[in-house]
């Protein structure tokens, strides 16, 4: 989000014809995929028609709004998460998928899944920054740890 903020609005929109089309498109798109996957926690399955509106580049409008938003939800994450336990983890949680089909996984796979994808289009993202000719964030885990630990 700060590298993004960084760019003009031609470049946060730019579409590059892939993934999400642009950098916003794409941060859109993985900030409502955490939501729903949230939603599906809390025991509601959204559908395309609830969840794609409220996540589009359209109704999100600018980085603002995106950014407030996806605030809001790495807030109610973690609220949820800090009252799991172990045994929670390993439970299958029963779900809709977007078309309607029932599915069923464990709830740390879910959340595996949720972080994988993440970081599939913040590498996306970054490809998009650099093809723009700006300098990327590091997106790297051990570089992230080690910021982290020199931090404290």
């Amino acid at each position: 989000m700060d590298a993004a903020s960084k760019l003009s609005y031609d470049d946060l929109h730019h579409d590059f014809s892939i993934s999400h089309g642009s950098v916003f498109g794409t941060l859109a798109h993985m900030a409502g995929a955490e939501w729903i996957w949230l939603e599906r926690w809390n025991g509601r399955s959204p559908t395309r028609d609830e969840a794609w509106p409220r996540w589009s580049t359209k109704s999100l409008g600018d980085l603002n709004i995106l950014r407030a938003r996806w605030l809001e939800l790495v807030e109610k994450r973690g609220e949820f998460v800090s009252q799991l336990n172990e045994d929670q983890l390993k439970e299958f949680l029963e779900f809709k998928l977007l078309n309607g089909d029932f599915d069923s996984m464990r709830l740390v796979d879910q959340m595996q899944h949720v972080v994988n994808h993440a970081t599939m289009h913040r590498g996306q993202v970054v490809g998009m920054i650099r093809q723009l000719g700006h300098e990327p964030p590091t997106t790297d885990l051990l570089v992230y740890l080690r910021q982290k630990t020199a931090a404290n």
